[in-house]
């Protein structure tokens, strides 16, 4: 009896088991001719329906701006009038992925698959009039007869479409020059010297003023470590009030409050995209992007280092040997500062050019002279600009509570001034605003784009004041 019921269970498993797969296979085939027969009737697959439904709010914002009708020989390289059979590998496959079809019948619009995957996922692409997923497969079987003998259509037509608004609210609100309200975003960043401002403003792209104490991207430090770092407030003006109320602000969130959408452009984003970063102790102009096109071309200009940027700082010089770091240890008014110790393993090459504008503090009486300096760096490396004032000039920024020494980083910690580091100007190449110029399409034609704004009026007033730093305090007490 124990051998006999052995027998049993050991015949019962692999029945239940191939009815499993005999039942995954029945499923995937129902699902691939109902496919088929959606398509070849043009009417919109089920598979696709989900996906098709998500687009159905924001319609109106989409535009078709190209279409082509792909026939059997170009996709398999069958020729329908000879009717002969290429040999190649791609005359054997039966099907070919959506994405294959859009970089062989779009090259100049899709020259990568990973940029067709990416458009298909936005819901730009159909496929007779059916919206696709990155798992659509057009077959071959859909250039061909039918069972009953009548002939099928041996082209199909496929369409991209493009975002032509941004999709800030519902409805036709995108039309609104200015969709959110200022009066929401927090007092700190909307009005004063700090405020989060435009500096300049096209259809595809903005350049804002960002305020000091926000970071560029919503990152984990936006929190409380970001809030209790960012603290630092303007002894200059007397504010010892804390800035709780920029917790979860950032210059990606405030976008949308002070920049117009993008309408009736072509690939038009959601909302305008930052296209590089300043830490968030630093204030200064963003370049940011509303459409795909500006968001690649800046991107790359940014990457390629021929978008040119200039800061401009405060730093202080230690006159006293018995307190900070000592006196400057280049006496030159304009000069390059190199190095070799940037990045996490600290082997990068960065690369600074340096301009001193004004000093203050110079006679003998004075322990700190001010420097009102601009910089121009040739490298984005993190905390370049920090670390070349402290180690190759041997004058810190004021406000700087991590590089410049114990005494400098101490009284920065204790009198809370801001980071005096500001991105006062951008130049961008005319290949990274081809909108902007006949050329166009990044050809390199026209006039580059210069943007430029003064500096916070604390700047002045640190170079201006006697008592920003407490003279006392840089002398060693044994």
């Amino acid at each position: 009896k124990t051998v006999l019921s052995m027998r049993e269970s050991s015949l019962k498993a692999p029945s239940l088991s191939l009815s499993r797969k005999e039942t995954a296979f029945t499923t995937e085939l129902r699902t691939t001719i109902r496919n088929r027969r959606a398509v070849r009737s043009m009417r919109k697959p089920t598979t696709l329906t989900a996906s098709s439904s998500k687009k159905k709010s924001d319609t109106s914002a989409f535009k078709t701006v190209a279409s082509k009708t792909v026939s059997r020989w170009e996709l398999f390289g069958i020729d329908d009038d000879a009717n002969e059979t290429s040999t190649s590998e791609t005359a054997m496959k039966s099907s070919m992925r959506i994405a294959d079809v859009l970089v062989r019948a779009f090259p100049e619009r899709f020259p990568t698959k990973t940029a067709a995957k990416k458009a298909i996922r936005r819901g730009e692409v159909t496929v007779n009039e059916a919206k696709a997923d990155v798992e659509f497969e057009v077959l071959k079987e859909w250039f061909e007869s039918n069972e009953e003998g009548e002939e099928e259509g041996t082209t199909i037509t496929i369409e991209i479409q493009a975002r032509m608004n941004a999709n800030f609210g519902a409805g036709d609100a995108a039309s609104s020059s200015r969709l959110l309200s200022r009066e929401d975003m927090p007092k700190e960043i909307r009005e004063g010297d700090n405020a989060t401002t435009v500096a300049y403003e096209d259809e595809e792209c903005v350049i804002v003023r960002k305020s000091f104490g926000i970071p560029t991207l919503k990152t984990k430090m936006s929190g409380n470590a970001a809030r209790s770092k960012n603290s630092n407030n303007d002894n200059n003006n007397n504010n010892n009030n804390s800035n709780s109320e920029l917790e979860g602000w950032s210059l990606d969130r405030v976008l949308p409050y002070i920049a117009a959408p993008a309408v009736n452009v072509e690939g038009a984003l959601h909302r305008p995209r930052p296209v590089h970063r300043l830490d968030s102790l630093t204030g200064g102009l963003v370049v940011c992007a509303k459409t795909r096109r500006a968001l690649k071309v800046l991107s790359e200009a940014f990457r390629d280092r021929t978008a040119r940027k200039r800061y401009r700082a405060v730093l202080i010089e230690y006159t006293n040997a018995h307190g900070g770091l000592g006196k400057r240890k280049i006496n030159e008014k304009r000069g390059t500062i190199t190095s070799n110790d940037m990045g996490p393993k600290r082997n990068q090459y960065a690369e600074t050019e340096f301009t001193i504008c004004d000093e203050t503090g110079e006679d003998d009486e004075n322990t700190v002279t001010k420097v009102l300096i601009d910089f121009h760096p040739k490298t984005g490396r993190t905390h370049q600009l920090r670390k070349h004032a402290e180690k190759e000039l041997n004058m810190p920024i004021l406000g700087d509570d991590r590089y410049g020494g114990k005494a400098h980083c101490d009284n920065a910690k204790n009198y809370r001034p801001k980071l005096h580091l500001f991105a006062a100007e951008i130049t961008l190449p005319p290949e990274a605003v081809p909108w902007r110029n006949d050329a166009g399409g990044g050809g390199g034609g026209g006039e580059a784009l210069n943007v430029r704004v003064s500096e916070p009026a604390f700047f002045r007033k640190s170079m201006d004041a006697t008592d920003v730093w407490n003279a006392s305090t840089f002398v060693a007490t044994d």
